[in-house]
């Protein structure tokens, strides 16, 4: 069973572009460890986005601030 089966059956994509797009992820797995990859990468970019965060260094303390 395919990723597209799970999980993009009702979108847009057809099943040739989808299957075309993942085998473009780089980086080591199977096309599922490949994409679940994708899709935390993707999650963790639109929380930084909605929170910025700023890290202040210095010999003694990391200081990580976030508006939240």
């Amino acid at each position: 069973m395919s990723i597209w089966d799970e999980e993009w059956e009702d979108y847009e994509l057809n099943k040739h572009d989808f299957e075309i797009w993942l085998d473009s992820l780089e980086g080591e797995g199977t096309d599922k460890e490949k994409y679940d990859k994708w899709i935390d990468e993707q999650a963790e970019e639109e929380r930084s986005l909605k929170c910025p965060e700023w890290v202040i260094q210095t010999p003694k303390f990391v200081y990580r601030i976030c508006l939240n």
